[in-house]
């Protein structure tokens, strides 16, 4: 049992270790976007020359961003919540309604991963490129889709397998803690 706890924890780490790496690209991602947008803006605005390819690279960056950063944001607790309802909930409700989110967002997210990839493989084999002068094939920018989503679920899988080992384990320790209560009881009678 320990070694098989220490195979998830492994795992786990290696998740979230990802998710961070993940994170640093995205943010890396938002700086060089950051710089291409005040690039063309200096460009257009001081020089009257503007850059046909800020515009393009800027869109395909902010898909980077956005999903390549997900998986990360979910590791910080960054989602969007409705916290107005759930907090008003006991706390095993609470943690009831905050599983079956969980479920049921990854079965969205492996129905939108596997979608994301067939649309990555559609564009490479049919040869699909932006209808722009940079001309970039679409599998590219695609392909931060679906490895973001592909990672965002190992991530929310992560999420829900550390949760349900917190509950096994505070479980246990409660069975600990009530039977060494009752082993007092019988003790001060």
């Amino acid at each position: 049992m320990p070694r098989k706890r220490e195979s998830v924890n492994l795992l786990l780490s290696l998740i979230e270790k990802v998710s961070l790496i993940f994170g640093y690209i995205s943010g890396g991602f938002a700086f060089l976007m950051m710089f291409i947008i005040g690039y063309d803006v200096v460009m257009r605005h001081i020089f009257n020359d503007p850059t046909i390819w800020a515009d393009e690279v800027s869109c395909y960056l902010l898909v980077g961003i956005a999903f390549l950063g997900a998986a990360y944001t979910l590791t910080k607790g960054g989602h969007v919540r409705i916290e107005t309802l759930v907090d008003r909930l006991r706390p095993k409700t609470r943690q009831r309604l905050e599983f079956v989110t969980d479920v049921l967002s990854v079965v969205f997210l492996v129905v939108f991963t596997r979608q994301a990839y067939w649309l990555v493989k559609d564009s490479y084999v049919s040869i699909k490129i932006s209808a722009t002068l940079l001309r970039t094939p679409l599998y590219l920018p695609q392909l931060l889709l679906a490895i973001g989503l592909t990672w965002l679920c190992l991530g929310l899988l992560a999420h829900i397998l550390r949760r349900t080992i917190h509950l096994q384990v505070r479980n246990g320790v409660q069975k600990v803690i009530t039977k060494e209560t009752e082993q007092e009881k019988r003790g001060n009678e």
